[in-house]
């Protein structure tokens, strides 16, 4: 870091802000890695300490930095933030948010639809489905466990493609089923045992538990999942008017 000029029009504290966010952008900054301090950032911008202040206080807002009480000014963690007025899939946010998304088949097979997933993808009860549930990683943090199922009607060769370097509403898509909009119910549950472990949490954690139908333009369902999403690494967003 070195001194910053004079810019016309451009707060000092606003170049801080920019200047650690690119080198944080670029990993020349790490997640987990602590700041310098205060005054030693204000002695390499060549700066008051005032103006560090305000160029972290954004950073801390938008949670790009986090505090530890009497310790310092820490380099957070990656957060995947969904966009919920769009309907995306993972990888797209992650590309959004600039992060590296990567995903690892838990369990890929083929069962009988019980009673709730099978009023969701207009199947009778019994009727065949494809469970893919995979651990999504974001930038090699575990963020997302994701449970899906399908009709195995509409989609019989699935499970012999590759579910981990594509997401799978690509082949849906090469099926004739292009995903175009999606029903889904939030709400806050706490990591039981097995999806603490899977996102390397503590037991009781806050998550944000999803519940999604997805649906192609004429209506048919292709898609019900259940979702358990890192509270820490996990935000979404959704526009309202009136």
């Amino acid at each position: 870091m070195s001194p910053i000029s004079r810019v016309e029009g451009i707060p000092r504290y606003v170049q801080i802000r920019e200047s650690l966010r690119n080198e944080i952008q670029s990993k020349t900054l790490l997640p987990g890695q602590k700041l310098p301090s205060e005054d030693e950032l204000a002695a390499q911008f060549g700066v008051s300490r005032m103006t560090v202040r305000q160029g972290i206080s954004d950073l801390l807002d938008e949670g790009v930095l986090y505090r530890k009480h009497g310790i310092g000014t820490f380099i957070a963690q990656p957060q995947v933030s969904r966009d919920h007025t769009r309907l995306t899939n993972f990888f797209e946010s992650s590309q959004a948010n600039h992060v590296e998304a990567t995903m690892r088949v838990l369990i890929a097979d083929i069962l009988p639809a019980r009673l709730k997933m099978a009023k969701a993808l207009a199947l009778n009860e019994g009727e065949l489905a494809i469970r893919i549930k995979t651990l999504r990683m974001a930038d090699g943090i575990p963020v997302t466990v994701h449970d899906a199922y399908v009709p195995y009607k509409l989609f019989p060769q699935l499970l012999q493609e590759d579910l981990e370097s594509h997401h799978i509403w690509e082949y849906m898509d090469q099926y004739g089923y292009t995903v175009k909009r999606a029903v889904q119910r939030l709400e806050a549950h706490e990591a039981d045992e097995e999806i603490a472990r899977l996102l390397e949490i503590e037991e009781g954690a806050p998550v944000l538990y999803k519940e999604r139908t997805v649906y192609t333009e004429d209506g048919t369902p292709v898609e019900f999942t259940y979702c358990y999403n890192r509270g820490d690494r996990y935000s979404l967003t959704v526009t309202l008017s009136r």
